[in-house]
């Protein structure tokens, strides 16, 4: 009533000298009082209303990102993604970035597009046998993205198909999963001052669905190139040197390994070992604090189980064991 009736009804109720805790039977009073309420319920609604259009934004990127994440836990196969997908979409970036279709081919950065390749991809372009200089565009992209198919392939025949989508999957995993904790990180600070961009005249929803368009496409550009960068990096260890370091490293034999069919390359663990592993093990590490910190979490703090001691029962009309001399029907067993 203070809020959102009008001044004269407080006027009117101190003329009447009505005081706190007294019926109000006054037919206009109780009508305000109606009006009031409606718009109370009707702000609050609004208020849930536009907190909803806000988590909904949320919600379509987590659903993206769980629909990925269950397919990688389904152990789907996720080489045609890498390589059609990630692969391609990187390397036109880079295409665009230093030889885009408007430049004239003598001006084309062929130096910093061989640098970002071995950088991201760990191919020499040059040492590969290719000639940029007497390509166009097109058909240089086709020949670095065969190159770039090449190597891949050959590093999993080297591992064995098994234990090469063992390792797209937790390297996969490992990156969304940082990634995606970060970006929430990032959207609850853009949530939090998106509402002055009101001072200035533009809406704050769309502006937050705007710049969280933004930000989450910039998470999947970064788990793209993170993932591809892993996987094309990824060295392959000589099996005793890896059986040494595992020896000398004794909290990682206590970690579980993963499962992988051996492929005649492997060690005692069923693969080849690689320079992926320890990033593997962290991975598993990493699962299983934060899973024994939820189920802390979850389980809160219990009060102590106190212990009753039963001895024999007290008739009603025995004396009461409190010592109060009266008898039990008429004290504690009242």
């Amino acid at each position: 009533m203070r809020i959102f009736a009008k001044e004269w009804v407080s006027t009117l109720l101190q003329r009447l000298g009505m005081e706190e805790g007294v019926p109000i039977e006054s037919r206009l009073i109780t009508r305000r009082i109606e009006a009031a309420q409606k718009a109370v319920e009707a702000q609050n609604f609004e208020a849930r209303k536009h907190l909803l259009e806000y988590d909904d934004v949320m919600n379509k990127q987590r659903e993206a990102v769980y629909g990925l994440r269950r397919q990688l836990l389904e152990g789907l196969d996720q080489k045609d993604l890498i390589q059609q997908d990630y692969v391609r979409d990187i390397l036109g970036g880079l295409l665009d970035k230093y030889a885009g279709e408007q430049t004239h081919p003598e001006d084309w950065d062929l130096g910093a597009l061989k640098n970002e390749i071995f950088t991201k991809f760990g191919v020499d372009i040059y040492a590969e046998g290719l000639q940029p200089e007497k390509l166009n565009r097109t058909e240089l992209g086709d020949a670095i993205f065969e190159k770039l198919v090449e190597r891949y392939d050959s590093k999993e025949r080297l591992l064995g198909p098994d234990a090469m989508r063992h390792h797209e999957r937790i390297v996969m995993l490992s990156v969304l999963d940082q990634l995606w904790k970060d970006h929430l990180l990032s959207m609850d600070h853009l949530k939090e001052g998106i509402g002055l961009r009101g001072y200035g005249q533009h809406d704050p929803l769309v502006e937050y669905k705007r710049e969280s368009f933004d930000m989450f496409e910039a998470m999947m550009a970064r788990f793209e190139e993170e993932t591809v960068r892993y996987l094309y990096l990824m060295q392959v260890i000589d099996a005793d040197q890896g059986q040494r370091r595992l020896q000398q490293q004794e909290q990682a034999q206590r970690d579980v390994q993963f499962s992988a069919p051996s492929d005649g390359n492997g060690n005692g663990n069923g693969r080849a070992q690689t320079t992926l592993d320890e990033i593997e093990r962290e991975f598993q590490r990493k699962k299983r604090r934060e899973l024994e910190q939820a189920r802390m979490a979850g389980a809160g703090e219990q009060d102590p189980v106190q212990q009753v001691v039963r001895g024999d029962k007290v008739g009603r009309n025995d004396p009461c064991p409190c010592g109060s001399g009266k008898k039990y029907k008429k004290c504690c067993g009242a």
